[in-house]
């Protein structure tokens, strides 16, 4: 079948750059004969090193807002991730690095059932869940189921009301008022209002 009627062959100048991602270490698999050094040679004349995230903790708040970012132009509403899940992400190693993080963060995001991340929305792989941050643990720990509770609706709602612990965990006025006052000890949340109209506001280090 022969070229169509018109057509010409022609040579195009174009201007490409190739970037490629690699764990190994290309030098020394060259010296080890584990590539070819020629292949090394050509791809080692700009290389970008990446320490790995447990290297560089101090960004992964940084690459959580990217991925909220990303989650909010999809349609999920995330006013905020707490202090207290970024404590829990600050302080894992991440051996599978941002991809992992991303897998961790994007289901917290699907989990959530407010605008709020919280810590309990974040579910690291089994073998590493207890390494999670001690001062985390130990509000967690000093908490009463009720005020569990409290702080979760504080949290889907952006705030919480003694009405809504009432019903929700079927106690007295007299016992939520003193279930929320206890919140607001620990600093988990801040009153806004007096009397029967105040409503409680989770902090920016809610669990």
């Amino acid at each position: 079948m022969g070229r169509p009627t018109g057509w010409a062959a022609r040579n195009v100048t174009v201007d490409v750059r190739i970037i490629t991602a690699i764990r190994r270490d290309l030098e020394g698999a060259a010296q080890r004969g584990g590539i070819r050094e020629d292949f090394d040679y050509r791809l080692s004349w700009a290389v970008v090193d990446v320490p790995p995230l447990r290297e560089r903790r101090e960004d992964i708040a940084l690459v959580v807002d990217h991925f909220r970012d990303q989650a909010t132009r999809h349609g999920l509403v995330i006013k905020r991730v707490t202090r207290a899940a970024l404590d829990i992400l600050e302080a894992d190693d991440w051996p599978g690095n941002v991809r992992e993080l991303e897998t961790v963060v994007t289901r917290a995001m699907i989990r959530r059932r407010g605008g709020w991340v919280t810590a309990e929305d974040v579910i690291l792989p089994k073998l590493r869940r207890e390494r999670r941050p001690e001062a985390v643990l130990a509000l967690e720990a000093s908490l009463t189921p009720a005020q569990r509770q409290a702080l979760r609706l504080a949290a889907n709602r952006g705030e919480v009301r003694r009405a809504d612990v009432m019903a929700r965990c079927g106690i007295s006025r007299e016992v939520a008022r003193r279930e929320l006052a206890g919140l607001v000890r620990v600093g988990a949340v801040r009153r806004e209002g007096r009397g029967r109209g105040a409503r409680y506001v989770p902090v920016s280090r809610a669990p």
